[in-house]
C-alpha cells in the first residue's frame, strides 16, 4: 500500500513538473498565392535515381520577406482551420505573425499545416517539412525577451489549405507573459548592434560638390561584411557612381581637384591610381610598391609621400629583450618615408636609420614636410622622447623644430605655412598648457591645442581654459580652426576664432560626433554621428551658416540606410541625472528606462555602468556595451562619469592621476545610493554593476568596499595593479599618465592596498569575471588570479573566458554569446531567472 501511494505521488509530481502552458496563434498575415512551376525534366531521375519533387522546389525558391511588392492581408484562423479554399497545386504562399515574450524562455511552436513548408524565426530557417499532411510538427525554440517574427513559406497541394498553430512552454516559466499577434513593434537587440548597412566613413571633394560615401553591410547570422562605395553629387542630389566588388583600398579625394585616388593590391605589391569621375578615366601613378601602409598627396598634387612598413626578421626560439617595448611582437618593425614624383614616376626613399619616421603634414605650398621620430628614454617620464623635423622636399635638408621633447605632439601647418597647430597633453610644453589646482598632476590624456610660430618659436596654448578634451582639429584656408571634442559625455564641434581667441559651439544633429571631413574650397563638411537612442547617420553641414543663434537647419541628412530596420523598434525614455559629490563637484550621469516603463505600479532591477578611467562613457548609440539593449531587457540603467574623466576640464581629469581606487569609487557608491533614494521605481534590493578594463578593475574593487551591488560583472578587469603594470602590453606606459611617478616600490598604498586581489577577503555578494584569452592589454591572468582568490575564500564567483579574443570581443558569434552571458547573469542574480544561464552553462561534475 505504501509502495502504491509512493508511485501515485511520483506520478502526480511528474505531471505537475512537466505541466505545460500554451497560447493559440490564430492571427496571421497571408500573401496572395503565386503559381510556381516545376523545372524542366523534373520527372527524369537524376544520377542518384531521384526525381525532382515539390519539396525540392520549395527549398529552391528564394524569397525576400521584406520585399515591398509583397501584398499581405490579415486573417484570423477559424474553427475549420481553412485559410485558403481549393488551392491549386504548387502555389507559393507566405504566412507571417509575431510572438512576444517578456523574458528568456524555452518552448515549442506547434504547427499543423497540410502543405510543404519552411518555418523562419527572426529570419532564420528553423524547420522544413517535406510531407504535406495534417500531422502536427513540434519545433523546439529558445526565445530572448522581445517580439519575434515567425514566417512560414509554403507550397500548396490541390486541397483546401488548413492551418493551426500555437506556442507551448513549461510551467517553470510561469512568470512569462507570451502574446501572439500582428504588432511588429519590438525591442532593440544585439543583432541590431552588430548587423545592418551603415556608413563607415565619408569624404567630401575639395569643391564640396561630391561626397564619397563608404558603406559596410554586416550579414545576419554570419558576421561577414560587404563593403562598397557611392559617389554622391550633392548639387544634383543623386548618386553618380557605385564602386562595388573592386579590389581597391585607401580611397580618398585629391587635395585640390575632384579626382579620386586609391590603391590596388596584386601579388603583395601596391599600385596607386587616380580616377577622374567626370571623364571616367583611370590613370596609374605608381606600381610595384612594397609594404605600403599609408600615403598622402602633396597639396600641389605633384608628389605623394608614403610610408613603407618593414617587418623585422623573427628572432628565433630565444629572444633577448632590449627595453620594455621590445616585449611587443611588432616593436622591431620600422616605417620609413618615400616620395613618388608624379611627373616622372620616380620613387625615392627620403628617411632611413634605426627609428621609424611618421609623417605629420605637408606644407600648403608643397615645399616642405613635417615628420617625427621618437625613441625610448628611461631616464624621464613618460620614457619616450620626440624629435620633430621639417624637410625641404627638393633637397631632403632637415630643419629641427624640436628635439628630445618628453611629451610628444602631433602637428599640422596653418594655411599660410607659417605656424603649426600642435595637439598634445597639458604638459606638452612644460607648464604652459597646464590648468590644475595646486598639488594635482595634469592628466596627459586630456588633449590640448597649441599654436607654434615657426619663425619666432613662440607658443600659444589656445585650449588651456577650455574644458572639453580635443579629439581632432582642422585649420581651414579661411583661417578658421574647427575642433572635434569630448564635451562631458557629448561629442561636439567648436570653431575657434583666432582674432577674438574665443570658441563657438556649432550645433549638430547628433549628440556624439563621429568623423568629420571638410571641403577645401567651400565652407561645407560631411560628418557622421549618433545620439543616445539614434544609430549612425551621415549629414552635410553648411559652415557658412554656423552662427551662434542655435539654429540646426545648417545640417541636412545625406544617408541613413537602416531607416526601415529601426522603424518598429521601441526605445525607452532617457534623461540626465546628476548629483553633487562629497567635494561639491557635479558628477554627471544619465538614465535609460525600459520600453513601456511603468512608473506607478512596478519596480525594476538596476544596472549601474561606469568606466572610471580617463574618458567618459559617451552617449553614443550601440557600441561594445549597448546600454539601450540592457534597458530593453527590463532594467533601469544608470550611467555615471566619476572623477577623473576627460571632457570636464583639466582639474577634473587630473583626479585620474594616481587615483586608482579613490575618488572614482566613492563617486560610484555615493551616486548609486543617491540615485536609488530619488528613484522609487528602482529596486534597491536588486542592483548590479558592470565595467570593463579600468572599469573592470573598478568593479572588482567596488565589491570589496560596499554591499549595495547584489552582483557585478567585470570584463577584462585588473586585479593586481603591479602585474598589469609589468605584463600588459601598455601597462607601464599607460601608468606614466595614470600613476605618474608612482611605482610598485614607492606607492604600495596604490599598487597593493588598492588592488582587488589584495582585498579579496573583504569581497561581498557576487561577481562574474569575463576575459578574452588573447588579451594583450589586460592579460587574462588578471581575472584568473582574482577568480582563484575568491574561490579559495568561498565567495560567489563565476568566470567565463572567451577563446582567442583580445581586449574587445570582436568575433561576431562569440560577441553574441558574450552579450547573452552578461544578460543571463543579471537575469539570474537580479530577477531570479536562472534558466538562460543554466542553459548556456549547465553544471558539470569535473
Amino acid at each position: 500500500m505504501k509502495k502504491l501511494n509512493l508511485i501515485l505521488i511520483l506520478a502526480i509530481f511528474s505531471q505537475l513538473t512537466f505541466a505545460q502552458k500554451s497560447i493559440e496563434m490564430n492571427k496571421w498575415m497571408i500573401t496572395n498565392p503565386q503559381k510556381m512551376n516545376m523545372p524542366a525534366f523534373s520527372d527524369i531521375e537524376n544520377i542518384d535515381g531521384d526525381t525532382f519533387k515539390t519539396s525540392d522546389l520549395l527549398s529552391k525558391i528564394k524569397v525576400d520577406f521584406n520585399n515591398k511588392s509583397l501584398r499581405w492581408k490579415n486573417i484570423e484562423i477559424g474553427a475549420d482551420s481553412i485559410i485558403l479554399n481549393q488551392a491549386d497545386e504548387n502555389n507559393l504562399v507566405l504566412l507571417s505573425s509575431y510572438l512576444s515574450v517578456d523574458r528568456w524562455i524555452k518552448g515549442s511552436l506547434n504547427i499543423t499545416l497540410n502543405a510543404y513548408y519552411e518555418v523562419y524565426l527572426d529570419n532564420e530557417l528553423i524547420k522544413t517539412k517535406k510531407k504535406a499532411d495534417m500531422s502536427t510538427t513540434k519545433i523546439d525554440v529558445k526565445l530572448n525577451r522581445g517580439n519575434h517574427s515567425i514566417i512560414i513559406k509554403l507550397l500548396t497541394t490541390d486541397q483546401n489549405l488548413k492551418f493551426q498553430s500555437g506556442f507551448e512552454y513549461a510551467e517553470d516559466f510561469t512568470d512569462c507573459n507570451a502574446i501572439s499577434g500582428l504588432n511588429p513593434d519590438r525591442y532593440f537587440t544585439i543583432n541590431d548592434v552588430l548587423e545592418g548597412n551603415y556608413v563607415s566613413s565619408a569624404k567630401i571633394s575639395p569643391s564640396g560638390k561630391y561626397v564619397l560615401i563608404n558603406y559596410s553591410e554586416v550579414i545576419h547570422d554570419s558576421g561577414k561584411s560587404k563593403k562598397y562605395s557611392e559617389i554622391y553629387d550633392f548639387e544634383k542630389q543623386k548618386n553618380i557612381s557605385v564602386l562595388r566588388n573592386k579590389n581597391i583600398s585607401k580611397v580618398s579625394w585629391l587635395p585640390r581637384t575632384d579626382k579620386l585616388s586609391y590603391v590596388s593590391e596584386f601579388e603583395d605589391k601596391s599600385e596607386i591610381f587616380v580616377y577622374d569621375i567626370l571623364t571616367g578615366k583611370e590613370k596609374s601613378i605608381a606600381k610595384g610598391i612594397n609594404d605600403l601602409s599609408r600615403y598622402t598627396w602633396s597639396p600641389t598634387e605633384d608628389y605623394i609621400i608614403y610610408s613603407e612598413y618593414i617587418k623585422a626578421e623573427k628572432p628565433g626560439d630565444l629572444k633577448r629583450i632590449f627595453g620594455n617595448e621590445d616585449r611587443l611582437p611588432y616593436f622591431r618593425n620600422r616605417s620609413f618615408l618615400h616620395k613618388i614624383d608624379i611627373k616622372s614616376g620616380n620613387i625615392t626613399q627620403i628617411t632611413s636609420g634605426n627609428l621609424s619616421s611618421g609623417l605629420h603634414d605637408i606644407k600648403p605650398d608643397g615645399s616642405k614636410i613635417l615628420f617625427s621620430v621618437s625613441e625610448m628614454d628611461y631616464s624621464e617620464v613618460p620614457f619616450r622622447k620626440q624629435n620633430l623635423y621639417e624637410m625641404d622636399i627638393k633637397t631632403n635638408e632637415l630643419t629641427s623644430i624640436w628635439e628630445n621633447k618628453i611629451y610628444s605632439g602631433y602637428t599640422k601647418y596653418s594655411p599660410d605655412g607659417a605656424k603649426l597647430l600642435v595637439q598634445g597633453g597639458p604638459e606638452c610644453f612644460g607648464d604652459l598648457g597646464v590648468n590644475v589646482s595646486e598639488g594635482r598632476i595634469p592628466n596627459s590624456y586630456d588633449s590640448q591645442l597649441y599654436i607654434f610660430d615657426l619663425a619666432t618659436k613662440q607658443l600659444e596654448p589656445i585650449t588651456k581654459n577650455f574644458d572639453p578634451a580635443i579629439g581632432d582639429a582642422y585649420w581651414s584656408k579661411d583661417n578658421q580652426i574647427y575642433i572635434s571634442v569630448t564635451d562631458k559625455d557629448y561629442g561636439n564641434l567648436y570653431k575657434y576664432n583666432l582674432k577674438s581667441k574665443s570658441f563657438e559651439k556649432i550645433n549638430l544633429l547628433v549628440e556624439v560626433l563621429g568623423d568629420i571631413d571638410f571641403a577645401y574650397n567651400k565652407p561645407v563638411a560631411v560628418y557622421t554621428g549618433t545620439s543616445i537612442s539614434t544609430p549612425k547617420k551621415l549629414y552635410i553641414i553648411d559652415l557658412k551658416k554656423a552662427v551662434p543663434d542655435g539654429r540646426q537647419e545648417i545640417s541636412s541628412l545625406l544617408s541613413f540606410s537602416e531607416k526601415e530596420r529601426f522603424a518598429d523598434i521601441q526605445f525607452g525614455k532617457t534623461e540626465d541625472w546628476n548629483f553633487e559629490n562629497k567635494n561639491g563637484t557635479t558628477i554627471y550621469g544619465r538614465v535609460y528606462y525600459p520600453p513601456n516603463y511603468d512608473d506607478v505600479t512596478k519596480k525594476y532591477p538596476v544596472i549601474v555602468n561606469f568606466y572610471g578611467g580617463t574618458s567618459p562613457i559617451e552617449r553614443s548609440f550601440g557600441g561594445r556595451y549597448p546600454i539601450n539593449n540592457w534597458a530593453a531587457g527590463g532594467y533601469i540603467v544608470y550611467v555615471l562619469q566619476p572623477s577623473g574623466a576627460t571632457g570636464f576640464g583639466q582639474d577634473f581629469s587630473a583626479l585620474h592621476v594616481n587615483g586608482w581606487g579613490f575618488d572614482a569609487i566613492d563617486d560610484i557608491i555615493d551616486g548609486t545610493k543617491k540615485f536609488l533614494e530619488t528613484h522609487p521605481t528602482a529596486d534597491s534590493e536588486n542592483v548590479g554593476c558592470i565595467g570593463a578594463s579600468y572599469g573592470g578593475y573598478t568593479t572588482m574593487l567596488i565589491q570589496t568596499r560596499t554591499d549595495i551591488f547584489k552582483t557585478a560583472i567585470s570584463h577584462a578587469g585588473i586585479s593586481s595593479l603591479t602585474s598589469y603594470w609589468g605584463e600588459g602590453y601598455w601597462g607601464y606606459s599607460y601608468s606614466t599618465g595614470a600613476t605618474k611617478f608612482s611605482y610598485p616600490w614607492n606607492r604600495k598604498d596604490i599598487y597593493v592596498e588598492n588592488s582587488p586581489v589584495y582585498n579579496a577577503d573583504k569581497f561581498q555578494n557576487s561577481i562574474l569575471l569575463l576575459h578574452g584569452t588573447a588579451d594583450t592589454n589586460v592579460p587574462v591572468g588578471e581575472s584568473l588570479q582574482y577568480y582563484a582568490a575568491l574561490k579559495l575564500l568561498g565567495k560567489d564567483v563565476e568566470m567565463v573566458l572567451v577563446d582567442g579574443q583580445n581586449h574587445w570581443i570582436l568575433d561576431y558569434k562569440k560577441r553574441i554569446k558574450w552579450h547573452y552571458t552578461i544578460m543571463s547573469w543579471f537575469d539570474m542574480k537580479l530577477k531570479d531567472q536562472s534558466q538562460q544561464w543554466n542553459d548556456m552553462y549547465p553544471e558539470k561534475n569535473l
